[in-house]
């Protein structure tokens, strides 16, 4: 959307958040206290370990509760593509088109040793994953097909079920690299903005900043060019400390960090100012995390924020305000 003096339209808040539960029970529960709460979606990744399977969690939450799901993201290497549609399709018929498909190229090598998988470089498995995306989009489509490709081939495959949502499945990619989001520009429908990995497989700590957000944000745009206008950006909230005293509880959580962040790794100096700005951390009342998000919106386009399931009560106000505070039509 575009308003008169051909500026970017803010779109409306969406928030989501998962759940780390492991009985039908507390997963069930967990989700419905995230819809009285006014989220939006609930939504799953895709892991080996200390999870639920992602599409069977995904298809109960869809059938007891009025939320969205997603897939935050598919491992693609887990799946060939045309298994990974099919399962994706059949979500969204079953879920009354519910359902949005975040695909992923995979970057934990201690699963891919579980599983007995060769864990190639970054540059095999990305070309995997677009390989995938041409593939999902063309089964989607509802006409038999075939692909020659470098990875994967298909003969006359006429897939079924269409998808509920016409004229296509949201489809959500990113990361943290050049790469993955060039891509994700040209391709996906949502993109997720994320700190860039190191190459021991974590996330660097210095990607954490709002300048390194913007400046990925402002790769995506320049990249889907007239597409912009089009694309959701997604971040991830990954902690937060409701406080009166912000400057304080974010000298704390530094002293904490490898504790509060183990998937980050430090590879450059951080400081309790690099904190207090980042947009993938929140620190201060409900009016100061609320206006740090109307900020980051404004300075970058984010409007669909997820939140990690440990801090879904603590951001019920924040997600009431701004489901009216700064709302675009």
């Amino acid at each position: 959307m575009v308003d008169r003096d051909g500026r970017h339209k803010l779109r409306r808040f969406r928030f989501g958040t998962t759940s780390s539960e492991m009985t039908r029970s507390a997963v069930l529960a967990h989700a419905r206290k995230a819809e009285s709460h006014g989220y939006d979606i609930f939504v799953m990744a895709d892991h080996l370990f200390n999870e639920l399977g992602t599409i069977p969690e995904l298809m109960m939450v869809a059938d007891n509760t009025g939320l969205r799901i997603g897939s935050c993201v598919l491992c693609n290497d887990f799946r060939h593509p045309l298994v990974m549609a099919k399962d994706a399709a059949t979500l969204d018929v079953l879920s009354d088109g519910r359902f949005e498909l975040g695909m992923g190229a995979g970057y934990l090598s201690v699963e891919y040793e579980m599983a007995g998988m060769a864990f190639e470089g970054g540059a095999v498995r990305f070309e995997r994953l677009a390989e995938a995306v041409k593939i999902a989009k063309m089964a989607f489509n509802g006409q038999t097909f075939s692909y020659d490709g470098v990875h994967y081939q298909v003969r006359g495959y006429p897939p079924y079920p269409p998808p509920a949502q016409r004229p296509c499945i949201p489809l959500m990619l990113g990361g943290g690299g050049r790469r993955l989001l060039t891509f994700a520009a040209a391709e996906a429908d949502i993109v997720s903005v994320l700190p860039a990995s190191a190459a021991q497989g974590f996330l660097r700590a210095s990607q954490l900043s709002l300048k390194s957000l913007k400046d990925k944000v402002a790769l995506v745009r320049e990249t889907a060019g007239a597409r912009w206008d089009e694309l959701e950006i997604n971040i991830l909230i990954l902690d937060a400390v409701v406080t009166t005293d912000r400057r304080a509880a974010a000298a704390s959580f530094l002293g904490d960090l490898d504790r509060r962040l183990p998937q980050f790794v430090l590879d450059a100096e951080v400081s309790v100012d690099d904190l207090l700005d980042s947009p993938y951390l929140a620190f201060g009342t409900e009016a100061d995390i609320v206006e740090q998000i109307l900020r980051v919106r404004e300075e970058t386009g984010v409007s669909y924020i997820t939140l990690f399931p440990h801090l879904i009560d603590a951001f019920e106000p924040v997600v009431g305000r701004l489901a009216t505070v700064g709302r675009v039509p």
